[in-house]
């Protein structure tokens, strides 16, 4: 007994031990118990936050600094078509309109009743041939001026491009109506598909020009 007192640790000793439990516990405490807001950009070492530390969909658009990422980063399978290109796909899908069937031309319907293009418009300006054609959308155009012919004929559409059997289309002119005959129109058919201006006089200019209509199916 007399050697342990000999040896019991000094007041002072035991005070230093402690200090240092308490300093140790307090830093552990300090460790598990942050306060809010105390941690910085200070405290983090580089590259410490790994993306399994992240929060699925924690990071927004407006976290993303500006510029930085490219088409290396996006799967651009997974992005919808804008409205602009969307209109520009169906532009390029349109079937373009088909070449002008000019009047009078190889292979084409010829003038009747002595029917010529217009030529030169008072002997100087060079007016368009006449002819048709359909666009896109089926539809048929009458373009260029003519020089009527007897009665005011022109030129005879072919099947395709004449207006629905038996029924006639009456187009609006400068100054007078022209007249377009659809198959069947007349006794037996003989003036299918005629286009002449209604009360036209021989010789006498017409435009075609801008004249439209929907042809058989």
């Amino acid at each position: 007994m007399k050697g342990l007192r000999n040896h019991r640790p000094s007041p002072a000793l035991v005070i230093s031990i402690l200090a240092l439990v308490m300093a140790t516990i307090g830093t552990a405490l300090a460790a598990t118990n942050l306060p809010k807001n105390s941690v910085g950009s200070k405290q983090l070492r580089n590259n410490a936050v790994v993306t399994g530390k992240i929060k699925k969909e924690a990071v927004t658009g407006a976290k993303v600094k500006k510029g930085t990422l490219t088409g290396r980063n996006i799967n651009l399978s997974s992005l919808g078509t804008v409205p602009s290109a969307t209109t520009a796909t169906t532009a390029q899908s349109l079937t373009p309109p088909e070449p002008i069937h000019t009047v009078g031309a190889l292979g084409e319907p010829p003038f009747e009743e002595e029917a010529t293009n217009l030529g030169t418009f008072m002997g100087e300006i060079p007016t368009p041939a006449v002819g048709f054609y359909k666009d896109h959308e089926g539809i048929v155009h009458l373009v260029g001026a003519a020089r009527l012919g007897n009665k005011g004929i022109i030129f005879r559409l072919p099947p395709g491009f004449r207006p629905a059997s038996n029924t006639i289309e009456i187009l609006n002119g400068t100054q007078r109506f022209l007249l377009v005959f659809g198959s069947g129109v007349g006794t037996g058919g003989e003036d299918s598909g005629l286009v002449f201006v209604f009360g036209g006089i021989k010789g006498e200019g017409f435009s075609l020009g801008g004249l439209t209509f929907r042809p058989e199916s």
